[in-house]
């Protein structure tokens, strides 16, 4: 009997820890590099914030911005936390105009942002 609690108790755990991570249509993009190109920052934060239609890609990352922002990215894998991460770095400080957008877009009452670069920091 206490090995099948035992088992049950794994299986529990083991199902409850699986995790179904976003889709993107490039989630190896250079973000570092795009960060050098203000006509690409501005095409992307454009569609983010619904000043312009999206590209492809861009609506692919999009679709997954409202709950990655207010979860802290936890359906994120590591290269989106990486994507993440280098986005709003950059844009906090190349482009912190565009920064502002996308924040008053996605977190207009600045609840999650803090918690949400905490979790992509160093990726």
């Amino acid at each position: 009997m206490k090995v099948i609690i035992i088992i049950t108790a794994l299986m529990a755990i083991t199902l409850a820890e699986d995790i179904v991570y976003f889709t993107t249509g490039n989630d190896n993009l250079d973000v570092e590099e795009v960060m050098k190109h203000p006509e690409q920052i501005k095409a992307f934060v454009d569609c983010f914030v619904d000043r312009a239609p999206c590209d492809p890609l861009s609506l692919s990352y999009k679709e997954n911005m409202p709950e990655a922002v207010t979860t802290a990215c936890h359906r994120c894998n590591d290269a989106q936390k990486h994507l993440w991460s280098g986005f709003l770095s950059g844009l906090k400080k190349n482009y912190p105009k565009h920064y502002e957008a996308f924040q008053q877009k996605y977190d207009p009452k600045k609840l999650y942002f803090a918690a949400l670069e905490k979790a992509v920091e160093g990726h």
